[in-house]
């Protein structure tokens, strides 16, 4: 064992400390607590240590309500109060910002969640003998009883199985539910046979939709959740805000951000299923969308016929490619990239188009900082707001104004 100092967080909410002069990072960990631990990795220019013991206490620091938290990776921040861990996010997005841009532009407050426990939509848990989450950095599982960050009626599903299924021959369950309508889906991966019909009788009083695999065996193809008075259907493989409550705020930010008139059409870029594009739609005069997976385009044309919206089209394909061979317009647009942000090409034609407004929206912030870096040599950028989409964890989504130069 070895004491250390815990100086600051690092971006990933893990305490830093030294030891002879050499970074060590202690997750679980708070600025100003002296703790002893065991070193569990070295490499050349760092440590990772486990906290073995506490010998100082911050102020800050509370006991933790979840009894596996100091073993499961889910959750960074659960060992400080909700406005504490808005503060460490805050700065977070204050330091890589500052760090990365000569250029200065307004940082927003984080717009908290009125829910920071209890509001995952979807929970992903491993079975092998026992249900539940992989330790940190391992491939043995943690047996949960309670994820004290997802929906209720999730939990409520998961201790349904635990007590009563035989899990032999599964090998991963994923919980869906919706916030707005109360609809639920259990989708079963299995490794061997399974009989579906013991797992109908025991969940169907409980749940919308039962998947073994790809094979719907029970209920409704998909289940449906309301965002901002707009209905989105959700399938097995579908992306959707895991907290929905939030997605809402962070989609109106968004639309304020473009701002836009029946005038306006809009380019709504790595759409997924649609949703930035149709809640956009009520106020533009037309919106493109496009998104590489064919499968979430398939959702965003049913989620357009669902909400009877006729001046928004979808397309599948490689956003670059499809913007490099069009002839595209739009005087908004909005991009909503995955965690490795946008790609070369798309760039470059984003910067072609030269819209008047570009929004980005970004679950990321190194790879928005890249990003930026860019885009503004052409668009000055006018504005962040951090958004708290997932509570208790490290991470934050973004959502940055930008204007033509």
């Amino acid at each position: 064992m070895v004491k250390v100092r815990i100086k600051r967080l690092d971006h990933q909410m893990r305490g830093i400390g030294t030891i002879e002069n050499k970074i060590v990072f202690v997750p679980k960990t708070l600025p100003e607590e002296l703790v002893d631990i065991n070193i569990v990795l070295e490499k050349k220019k760092f440590s990772e240590g486990a906290l073995t013991k506490m010998l100082e206490k911050s102020s800050a620091r509370k006991e933790p309500i979840c009894p596996y938290f100091f073993e499961c990776g889910g959750c960074q921040l659960l060992h400080v109060d909700y406005e504490t861990s808005l503060n460490l996010k805050q700065e977070k997005v204050n330091d890589i910002i500052n760090k990365n841009f000569q250029q200065k532009f307004e940082i927003k407050n984080i717009v908290s969640s009125d829910e920071n426990l209890f509001y995952r939509n979807k929970i992903t848990l491993q079975v092998n003998g026992t249900i539940g989450y992989f330790k940190e950095k391992t491939n043995s599982i943690i047996q949960v009883d309670c994820c004290y960050i997802c929906d209720p009626k999730i939990n409520f599903i998961l201790n349904v199985i635990k007590d009563n299924m035989n899990i032999n021959n599964v090998i991963q369950i994923i919980i869906r539910s919706s916030k707005n309508t109360g609809e639920s889906m259990i989708i079963f991966k299995t490794s061997g046979p399974f009989d579906a019909n013991k797992i109908i009788s025991l969940l169907k009083d409980y749940v919308t939709s039962i998947y073994v695999d790809d094979t719907l065996v029970f209920g409704a193809e998909k289940i449906t959740e309301i965002l901002l008075g707009y209905k989105f259907y959700i399938s097995p493989q579908s992306f959707f805000q895991v907290n929905t409550l939030q997605a809402e705020k962070l989609y109106q930010i968004a639309l304020n951000y473009a701002d836009m008139t029946k005038e306006d059409i809009v380019l709504d870029l790595y759409c997924g299923t649609g949703t930035i594009g149709l809640l956009a739609s009520q106020n533009a005069e037309k919106v493109i969308g496009i998104e590489l997976n064919k499968e979430a385009i398939r959702d965003a044309n049913k989620n357009k016929e669902l909400n009877r919206v006729t001046n928004i089209n979808f397309y599948a394909g490689d956003v670059g490619k499809i913007l490099n061979k069009s002839q595209y317009k739009p005087t908004i647009v909005i991009v909503d990239p995955p965690r490795a942000g946008l790609d070369s090409l798309a760039i470059e034609e984003i910067i072609k188009i030269m819209p008047e407004t570009l929004v980005y929206v970004s679950c990321d912030l190194m790879t928005l900082v890249r990003d930026l870096n860019i885009l503004s040599k052409y668009f000055n950028i006018c504005e962040l707001t951090p958004v708290d989409m997932f509570p208790q964890t490290s991470h934050v989504e973004s959502v940055v104004l930008l204007k033509k130069k």
